[in-house]
């Protein structure tokens, strides 16, 4: 059995503290040396290592000064897509992402063109609905003198005998 006095606590290696230390192996090339800490006072076995990992080099590459970036129209083409012909202006939505998207990778050029494509899409969908509304406005305007004047003419003639001709 150990000796547990009041001036050394029991030892915590499982083998006993006849143990050897393990040997310290010589860094790998490419990373920085370990460095170990000797174990406790009155501790057998290894120390603690600190393991240093290298830190990846980041690079930022920094383009000339190319000004404001154009605009995309997104606001433009989700209203032409919500209110008004929802088919055309969902190409106007499409357009105004990949404007997005351009200048999000620093595209410029790219994010002016599709830009203007959006927002030439969106003034098509606004125009497209307008013009659907006011035909759809005309016929339903048609409609509505035509049966107005079938039923007064039936009633003409259930309420006088005449027939209109």
């Amino acid at each position: 059995m150990a000796d547990y006095s009041k001036d050394q606590p029991p030892s915590h290696n499982a083998q006993g503290a006849d143990t050897p230390q393990q040997q310290q192996h010589p860094p790998q090339q490419g990373y920085p040396p370990q460095q170990v800490y000797p174990p406790a006072q009155g501790q057998p076995g290894q120390g603690y290592v600190i393991q240093q990992h290298p830190q990846p080099q980041v690079v930022v590459v920094q383009q000339g000064n190319q000004g404001i970036p154009p605009q995309t129209n997104c606001t433009i083409a989700w209203i032409s897509c919500l209110c008004f012909f929802w088919p055309v202006g969902l190409v106007a939505v499409v357009k105004a992402h990949e404007a997005e998207q351009c200048v999000g990778r620093g595209d410029f050029e790219g994010a002016r063109r599709s830009g203007e494509a959006a927002k030439k899409w969106a003034i098509a969908a606004i125009i497209t609905q307008v013009v659907l509304g006011v035909v759809l406005g005309v016929v339903v305007v048609i409609i509505y003198a035509i049966s107005i004047a079938a039923v007064d003419s039936a009633i003409d003639s259930a309420v006088y005998g005449y027939d209109g001709k």
